[in-house]
């Protein structure tokens, strides 16, 4: 596995970790948001 992958390769990895690191991000986000809202939070 000491293989040395295309620099394409690792900025397609890279990109798409990122990818995933925002759509996790916005899944917690949004029912964190509502809650505060429901509790009222925002006014």
């Amino acid at each position: 596995m000491e293989q040395e992958l295309p620099i394409g390769v690792k900025l397609l990895n890279l990109f798409l970790r990122i990818v995933v690191g925002c759509l996790v991000l916005i899944l917690i986000a949004i029912p964190v948001a509502l809650i505060l809202d429901i509790i009222g939070i925002f006014d």
